[in-house]
């Protein structure tokens, strides 16, 4: 029986992100999903946030997706999510906060001023230049693909893939486009849609609209 067990919402990218770490370590894992609109008496017990995912492992708890996944790679090595060395683990790590700290926030922002027409298109332009770092200065840099440091799957493909996945459901709602110039993205994107990972934790573009639909109060 898995020591390994994953509180999750199905719908929570930052969840996703620990299902795929989970799957692509290989690691046998029970999965417990719970609805955050009503969540059961014992969540806040366990998630201090109130938030997923949490994963209980030997009697104690840990949350925060980032620091669900580097404590998977401590305590299970193999096969390794990290690239070799310091320096590339360091930039692997530089990458992640990016993810966290600008490309979120950029997206966040388009999602909650698009009904005012200037604020949505300063909004288009910062997101739209955050995947122009992420391609120039990340994934074309880092290495020729497919993914962030070459051959193998690391920390940074998982902790971007789940809302990459999602800005296809940015386009069919707000209009906005990745810049024709970010191919290495989209490789990257083609890619990452062949692991099993991906492909065992997506949920499909309509489920994305349409959830990001009722949240903004929109009409299907």
């Amino acid at each position: 029986m898995s020591t390994l067990e994953l509180i999750s919402y199905a719908a929570c990218p930052y969840a996703q992100r620990t299902r795929m770490v989970l799957i692509e370590k290989g690691l046998d894992f029970t999965l417990m999903e719970v609805d955050l609109s009503n969540k059961p008496d014992w969540f806040d017990e366990i998630s201090p946030y109130g938030k997923v995912p949490v994963i209980r492992h030997e009697g104690r708890t840990i949350y925060e997706s980032a620091v669900i996944n580097e404590y998977l790679e401590e305590v299970f090595p193999t096969p390794s999510l990290m690239p070799a060395g310091a320096f590339a683990r360091a930039q692997a790590r530089i990458w992640m906060h990016y993810c966290d700290a600008y490309y979120l926030p950029a997206s966040f922002k388009l999602s909650a001023v698009h009904k005012d027409p200037s604020m949505k298109a300063e909004a288009v332009q910062k997101l739209e230049d955050a995947f122009r770092f992420l391609e120039n200065e990340g994934l074309r840099k880092l290495s020729d693909g497919p993914f962030w440091f070459g051959e193998k799957v690391s920390l940074v493909d998982t902790h971007y893939s789940p809302f990459l996945e999602r800005f296809a459901a940015y386009e069919e709602i707000f209009g906005v486009r990745m810049p024709a110039e970010c191919m290495r993205i989209r490789e990257w994107l083609s890619a990452m849609a062949l692991r099993k990972s991906y492909q065992d934790t997506t949920r499909g573009l309509e489920k994305h609209i349409n959830g990001m639909r009722r949240r903004l109060g929109l009409a299907a």
